[in-house]
């Protein structure tokens, strides 16, 4: 009997070896899964924050002026662009070791259109501060003091969009320009007029300069073709022909070739006009950058597209 509890003592106290190993190994793991930062560095990581929300509102400042004062802060300008309508979109970034910032810009006639921030914390291991605070959570703290729109954290994004001067927008794109035709989209039709301006201007996703791929936050608006896609398809549902025919005629390569493709799915494109105009695009040298992939010629972007969608 005795050797009988004898034998247990030793079997229990082997699992508890084991068990008492396995924790030493985690807590191990936990401590390498983490950089604890000096307290100067997490000084520097926070001022940056605080020097951005220091320009807090954003939409009380003249574009300009908040694009040149962000460049005296380090930001780069990765991207800027004034559409054919007036309206002039920047991307600027700021890289720290440990962090990027993300901010882009739309402005029409020096009023903010809207605006998109991204506070994102680098991968893992993950840094906290030598109490071991994580960094993202003291960057949250930071833009809520400052009264910064921000969702919660981890995410640390913001949108904020201005409305009104949309609708002032809303009312350039739709006047005409060029060989656009004047249309008519009710004030109140945002979602009818947000399509048509993804189309028709070069502002917004797929233009011939290849640089609207990259995606400020997975949440933002990013290039890629199921964008077009439920765009073209919602004007084709409310069957808005004078809107695909402008499109046409619009200045978003990559938007002619999607009212192309609608424009055989109703029967029209060998209507003598549009087929004149729809050689003209399809001959046209202009190259197109999908995210990353350079096709040579609108031709083959528009087989690809047709390759990869429900035609």
């Amino acid at each position: 009997m005795a050797n009988f509890v004898q034998h247990k003592l030793i079997i229990a106290a082997f699992l508890l070896a084991i068990i008492c190993s396995q924790c030493i190994t985690a807590s191990a793991e936990s401590v390498s899964s983490v950089n604890v930062l000096t307290e100067a560095q997490v000084k520097q990581e926070l001022e940056d924050i605080a020097q951005l929300t220091d320009l807090l509102p954003f939409e009380k400042q003249d574009p300009d002026h908040l694009k040149q004062q962000l460049i005296d802060l380090g930001y780069k300008v990765i991207n800027k662009k004034t559409d054919q309508f007036g309206l002039t979109r920047i991307r600027l970034t700021k890289k720290t070791t440990t962090k990027d910032i993300k901010l882009r810009f739309e402005y029409l006639n020096n009023e903010l259109a809207d605006y998109g921030l991204s506070v994102d914390i680098k991968g893992t291991p993950s840094y906290v501060n030598s109490k071991n605070q994580p960094l993202n959570k003291l960057i949250w703290d930071v833009l809520q003091k400052q009264g910064a729109e921000m969702a919660e954290e981890p995410l640390l994004h913001a949108h904020k969009l201005f409305q009104y001067v949309f609708d002032k927008y809303y009312q350039v794109v739709t006047a005409g320009k060029n060989d656009l035709k004047p249309v008519g989209i009710s004030g109140d039709s945002k979602q009818l007029n947000n399509d048509y301006l993804f189309l028709v201007s070069d502002a917004y996703a797929y233009s011939s300069d290849g640089n609207d791929c990259v995606p400020l936050h997975e949440d933002y608006y990013s290039s890629n073709a199921s964008n077009a896609d439920s765009a073209i398809n919602n004007l084709l549902a409310v069957k808005r022909v004078d809107l695909i025919e402008n499109i046409l005629d619009g200045f978003n390569p990559v938007g002619r070739i999607y009212a192309i493709r609608a424009l055989e799915k109703l029967g029209l494109s060998e209507n003598k006009i549009i087929k004149e105009k729809i050689n003209k695009i399809l001959h046209a040298s202009t190259p197109i950058n999908v995210c990353g992939k350079a096709h040579s010629n609108l031709t083959e972007y528009k087989n690809s597209i047709y390759i990869n969608s429900n035609n």
